[in-house]
């Protein structure tokens, strides 16, 4: 493995001992995929980052519909919460096998204060996850499906995805369902949609895992004008009373 102190954003612009130092006193575990990192609701006590592999935040509506929030990558900082003694918003659960590194939260507060380099990069974290959020609230209130789903599948590529001879893939399984949940889509909806796609050889899916094998032609849906689907009419009763 690399170093880690060249991947891990919290640990940007430190003098290199200060960086091993804190590497050192970092707990370090590996996660199973699909083996739950933490729960949303459960007391927030320490920093995670993940040294490699690949998570995903997800919340719960009290409806019981599923929200991905975001995919976690390689070296970025979650369950910041705990730096402000809160509980964890989310569940965080590994989609590849994972290498994690975490952080006591009073040990992070205590490193804040003697190098408030740290500090930056924690709010250069929280900024960029504020602008993703904005984004996203963005696209749901405006953006037709196809345009939402197309720009997804691109966040992917551009975060995760590895260069094979069929394409990009993504090195992770992504269902149908976890981009209904990323994009606050339907199954059905979307499934049509990577349906037609398929067909046109624009993504494909291979061992359980997305393909992409027109990375260009999918952007070009960002441009395209989207016919909306036509609304159920409602029928109308005739109050024919005499």
């Amino acid at each position: 493995m690399a170093d880690d102190t060249e991947t891990i954003g919290l640990l940007a612009g430190l003098g290199p001992d200060i960086a091993a130092d804190l590497l050192k006193q970092a707990q370090r575990r590996t996660i199973r995929t699909d083996e739950v990192l933490f729960t949303a609701g459960q007391p927030a006590c320490s920093v995670h980052v993940l040294a490699c592999g690949a998570a995903k935040l997800m919340q719960t509506t009290p409806g019981g519909a599923r929200v991905i929030v975001k995919y976690v990558r390689p070296g970025e900082v979650f369950g910041s919460p705990a730096l402000l003694d809160k509980f964890y918003p989310t569940d965080a659960v590994a989609v590849t096998e994972c290498v994690e590194l975490q952080w006591p939260s009073e040990l992070v507060r205590t490193v804040i204060c003697r190098h408030p380099r740290v500090a930056l990069n924690v709010i250069g974290d929280l900024e960029a996850r504020l602008r993703e959020m904005e984004d996203r609230l963005r696209d749901l209130s405006n953006e037709p499906v196809e345009h939402r789903l197309a720009r997804a599948i691109l966040k992917l590529v551009e975060t995760f995805g590895q260069q094979t001879g069929e394409g990009i893939e993504i090195p992770f399984p992504v269902s149908r369902q976890d981009l209904a949940d990323l994009i606050g889509s339907t199954l059905p909806t979307v499934s049509r949609t990577l349906s037609a796609w398929e067909a046109q050889r624009q993504i494909r899916r291979a061992r359980r895992r997305l393909v992409i094998a027109d990375v260009a032609t999918v952007a070009r849906v960002l441009y395209e004008e989207t016919i909306p689907e036509p609304k159920p009419r409602r029928s109308h009763r005739r109050a024919a009373r005499r």
